[in-house]
């Protein structure tokens, strides 16, 4: 990774509720406190880092599809640090410009919520890196979890628009995509983000590192 990379990274951590020691500090903020994401997807609520659930109605930002509209979302659940990862890993992707930097914070919270959404986030990046970034999280660590009865392909398509923002990438096009190996260090610290194995003090010693 660059320097520039690295600064990018470390600064979101400070934006994540960890304090110079590398701890997660519990102290709660406004922007932790998520309430309707967006009519007709899910509610968020945040307290003391852990992400609850609960329904909103209405019909605003459904995505445009074509075919079978998925409306769940990924697993993720790292106990009392869940929101704390998910953040730092929301900032990690918008410092590398692989989301937009307008991309809403409830909206990608909501993607790894295990509940109902209708929010789709925006790929900026290479569409090998967002393929080899959920194989790892999903089928090779499993920090990330599927929905029952649903696939990789499936879910990684139905939670991401390409860069134009309005169109999918495609399952059969995400299945052939080949590894970056030029990105490979950037995805290998993204997944270690999401890993409640690894400390948040260990991450950020890991990024200092580099």
């Amino acid at each position: 990774m660059t320097p520039e990379d690295i600064q990018k990274m470390l600064e979101s951590i400070s934006k994540s509720g960890i304090n110079v020691k590398g701890d997660l500090v519990l102290e709660k903020h406004v922007e932790h406190e998520v309430n309707n994401v967006e009519p007709g997807g899910i509610g968020i609520q945040i307290n003391n880092g852990e992400i609850q659930n609960r329904e909103t109605k209405g019909r605003g930002g459904r995505p445009r599809r074509a075919g079978k509209t998925i409306n769940k979302a990924f697993i993720y659940d790292a106990g009392s640090e869940t929101n704390a990862r998910l953040q730092l890993f929301y900032n990690g992707l918008k410092a590398l410009e692989w989301i937009r930097k307008d991309t809403d914070q409830r909206s990608f919270l909501s993607i790894f919520s295990g509940g109902e959404t209708t929010s789709r986030i925006v790929w900026t990046g290479d569409i090998n890196a967002l393929a080899e970034l959920f194989q790892e999280l999903v089928n090779r660590k499993r920090f990330v979890k599927l929905p029952e009865r649903e696939s990789i392909w499936v879910m990684v398509n139905a939670r991401f628009w390409n860069h134009e923002g309005n169109k999918e990438f495609g399952n059969e096009k995400l299945g052939s995509t080949r590894t970056p190996i030029e990105a490979k260090d950037k995805i290998d610290l993204l997944v270690e983000i999401m890993n409640p194995n690894t400390s948040l003090k260990e991450i950020r010693e890991k990024m200092q590192s580099q």
